[in-house]
């Protein structure tokens, strides 16, 4: 299968993770470890997914690395058994291109 992926994925070095903050679902997930990461979305490795289209607002606990949480705002378009699939609607540049540094 050919990878169709427009970004360059990034695996971060240590265990950081993420809260979901809102959800649009009935369903609660407080959220989960970040698998992986890219500019236009992220994989959340997490026990208790969210239905396809689900909107959500999520806190990456990133004050280990940046010294500050940052806020992205997504669309869940895709689940398995491991998590699911978030394409961000919108993450502030500047903290999203730190996060990559890694």
């Amino acid at each position: 299968m050919k990878n169709r992926r427009r970004e360059r994925r990034v695996r971060l070095p240590s265990t950081l993770d993420a809260t979901i903050t809102y959800s649009d679902a009935l369903k609660k997930v407080s959220g989960g470890l970040i698998g992986d990461i890219s500019t236009n979305g992220m994989f959340m490795l997490t026990e208790a997914v969210l239905d396809k289209d689900a909107y959500v607002t999520m806190r990456v606990n990133a004050e280990g690395h940046l010294g500050k949480p940052v806020y992205i705002q997504g669309l869940v378009v895709r689940t398995d058994d491991r998590g699911m699939a978030i394409q961000f609607t919108y993450a502030n540049d500047d903290d999203l291109s730190s996060l990559l540094s890694f």
